[in-house]
């Protein structure tokens, strides 16, 4: 995937404070849709949340060009016709937390608690999964000469990305010693007709995976599936500091019920059984090629470098497939605190009293910067609050910690904050040669200089830092001409 998704997730007090699993009550329909892309769509549709782009569009550049102009809104994009491509391709679930809530069901600043509750269920008593013996994603089976990855609408997304990606793509493996299936996310290039190249994040379960059969000289076998539902995918995403190996069962908590899966066809692992696309294949050992550049969630280039090599065995997928991409930008910003957000506050709320909410901001690329927002009652606490967040997610480059008046979610109310409540000479912390994010390109050999910032007024509040505030009144019991109605 775009990436790298992250350092992120839950604690015990979380789950307190939320005491609460969205799916476990939620109506059929809303099971459905997070489940299965094809009822998420049919259901955006409905509720007017869908954009059809009925003219021919090129996979390459084109399409991610097009897709840009609606990043952020509350609707999807439906590309009905992909030039050299018998499927269509859709994008956009992600980049409008409003839109979220409502697949979701539930309220917008609630996602990332109910996401942390599915944990914590799961956690204490793990729901499982079940296989089933066909499903949508195997009602067609392409295998030997019939494999042609070109086929499918991969886009090249960004100017000078190295080809068309996978990028929005749930990867399967076991665990070569339990025989446990585990699911990341990880972005792959396209390099011939049965052929990919793929990034394998540091740290994560699949480098552990592929390290133990390299060693004995074998192939990692994988599923790489395409157009899961938001429940898997978003399980997907949560990592091993948050959740150990076996997420699939999560993606059961999320939907609340079981995960349905299938047995590959040619290799010895599963994939969703209603995800859009699975591409069957193995990871092959001391064989590396080159990969990228790619636009990543950072808004750079990751570079080109020789990378790990995917040889694609067999493509299976629906009789009426729709191709899942993403974006570099708001998808993977949200995706981040759909699940870091609950994790810092979590650990925060558990280091010191009074904290009110944690936003990772999109300038921050959804990594590098936390607003944390509390009540401060006893000076020092703020920045035992800085030092709880970088524990919390240590992707964090920048915490900023604002009082309880400051809208963490306004990038203009938290510069203010910044610029009238902080002294740079004793509120501000440099934390050297601190563990960073690899994608960033200031970490140096993993390394990083991290920043927090106590943009809190002292204790007592003085009158002067007491903020102008005006009288609320309701616009709509005037008569205003020249205002557009929300």
């Amino acid at each position: 995937m775009k990436k790298s998704i992250v350092n992120i997730f839950f604690i015990i007090v979380v789950l307190i404070l939320t005491g609460f699993c969205v799916q476990a009550a939620q109506p059929p329909e809303v099971v459905d849709r997070l489940k299965d892309m094809t009822f998420c769509i049919d259901y955006l549709e409905k509720t007017g949340q869908l954009v059809r782009v009925k003219t021919e569009v090129d996979p390459n550049l084109e399409l991610a060009g097009i897709a840009k102009n609606f990043e952020g809104m509350q609707k999807v994009v439906l590309f009905e016709k992909v030039k050299g491509s018998s499927y269509p391709v859709v994008v956009g679930f992600l980049w409008n937390r409003d839109l979220v809530s409502s697949v979701f069901n539930t309220a917008r600043e609630k996602i990332p608690f109910d996401i942390a509750g599915s944990i914590g269920s799961w956690k204490k008593s793990p729901m499982g999964t079940v296989i089933v013996s066909n499903g949508p994603a195997n009602e067609i089976i392409e295998k030997g000469k019939d494999i042609n990855l070109y086929e499918l609408p991969a886009p090249v997304h960004a100017l000078k990305d190295g080809g068309r990606y996978f990028d929005s793509s749930v990867v399967i493996a076991n665990d070569p010693d339990t025989g446990i299936p585990n699911a990341a996310i990880n972005r792959c290039m396209i390099t011939g007709k049965d052929r990919l190249t793929i990034l394998i994040d540091r740290g994560r379960h699949l480098e552990d995976y592929f390290k133990k059969m390299e060693k004995q000289g074998k192939p990692l076998q994988i599923t790489i599936n395409n157009g899961v539902g938001l429940a898997p995918w978003i399980a997907s995403i949560i990592p091993r500091s948050a959740a150990p190996a076996g997420k699939l069962s999560l993606a059961s908590h999320l939907i609340g019920e079981p995960t349905r899966l299938i047995k590959a066809q040619t290799v010895d692992t599963v994939a969703f059984a209603d995800a859009q696309f699975v591409i069957e294949g193995e990871l092959l050992p001391n064989v590396r090629e080159s990969e990228g550049p790619f636009g990543e969630v950072t808004g750079y280039y990751a570079e080109k470098a020789d990378r790990w090599v995917v040889k694609v065995k067999a493509i299976t997928h629906r009789k009426n497939p729709i191709f899942h991409t993403l974006l570099g930008g708001k998808e993977v910003y949200n995706a981040v605190g759909l699940t870091g957000e609950a994790k810092v506050f979590g650990t925060v709320s558990q280091a010191v009293p009074g904290v009110k909410a944690v936003h990772l901001t999109h300038g921050g690329s959804g990594f590098y910067h936390a607003v944390v927002q509390m009540t401060k009652t006893i000076e020092g606490f703020q920045k035992n609050a800085i030092l709880s967040a970088f524990t919390a997610f240590p992707s964090l480059k920048q915490v900023v910690v604002v009082d309880e008046d400051v809208d963490i979610f306004n990038p203009e109310d938290v510069e203010w904050a910044i610029s009238t409540r902080c002294d740079p000479e004793r509120d501000i912390i440099f934390i050297k040669d601190a563990f960073g994010h690899e994608l960033n390109p200031t970490t140096k050999n993993g390394l990083v200089t991290k920043i927090g910032i106590d943009a809190t007024a002292p204790i007592p509040k003085q009158d002067r830092y007491e903020r102008v505030k005006y009288k609320e009144v309701d616009l709509s019991k005037y008569e205003i001409q020249g205002v557009k109605s929300n």
